[in-house]
């Protein structure tokens, strides 16, 4: 029998090791962080992507976060290692501490849509986006009868298309639980976040589900008038 040849030609073998990305950031000139630049870290650590898109991604959701049209910083997706370049970092926690910080007049706040629904276990969330011309961005308010969240996309309906849900921690702006924080420490928030609690209180109304909530955020709704429908419970 003859030898059976289990050899093929494969030809030349790409060694080559994928590409790596990264997001070079720098200060803005004149602004808190000028001067300091590096490579982007979060949570403890330096951020690397596989995809170009999936950084550019990044950087859409860190520029979208700043709320008081003076971004802190500049963002570049970068092959990584970068030749020529310091090896230093620098945190998006640093640069959130100053663009997270609001800068608009709530009163120019325009709202946009309102939508009311179950986002699954029987989670009811009311949410509501408004529009700010002074910094040209939509931020969504969520309610439930436990705390608000403000975010820089839609993460719970994804009217806005952004398959936002995965990167919650990337799109939120602020947030609050009712039982730690009284209305008026929401700062510039609150009027959003008030007439978006009156909403949701009004359409857990309408279906004749009980609202419970603290003394504090009771006494505000109901200083700009209580939703019609089943009186709010006492808090638990």
């Amino acid at each position: 029998m003859k030898n059976m040849d289990h050899t093929k030609e494969t030809g030349r073998i790409d060694t080559a090791p994928p590409s790596l990305y990264a997001i070079w950031t720098e200060g803005t000139p004149g602004g808190p962080l000028a001067g300091q630049s590096g490579y982007l870290a979060e949570d403890g650590r330096r951020l690397y992507f596989h995809e170009g898109e999936a950084a550019e991604r990044k950087i859409r959701d860190l520029q979208n976060r700043c709320m008081n049209g003076s971004p802190a910083a500049a963002y570049k997706c970068v092959t990584y290692p970068r030749m020529g370049v310091p090896d230093n970092s620098i945190t998006a926690e640093a640069i959130g501490a100053y663009d997270l910080r609001p800068g608009f007049d709530p009163a120019e706040a325009e709202l946009r849509s309102q939508v009311y629904g179950n986002t699954g276990g029987g989670c009811m969330v009311g949410t509501a986006s408004y529009y700010l011309p002074s910094l040209g961005r939509t931020v969504w308010v969520n309610c439930n009868d436990e705390g608000a969240t403000i975010a820089s996309a839609d993460y719970v309906w994804n009217d806005d298309l952004s398959e936002s849900w995965a990167r919650y921690e990337d799109v939120r702006l602020f947030s609050v639980q009712f039982n730690d924080t009284p209305p008026e420490e929401l700062g510039l928030w609150q009027s959003m976040i008030l007439d978006t609690l009156a909403y949701t209180a009004s359409q857990q109304a309408a279906q004749g589900r009980a609202f419970r909530l603290p003394g504090s955020w009771q006494d505000a709704l109901e200083e700009q008038g209580q939703p019609p429908g089943p009186v709010m419970d006492a808090p638990y």
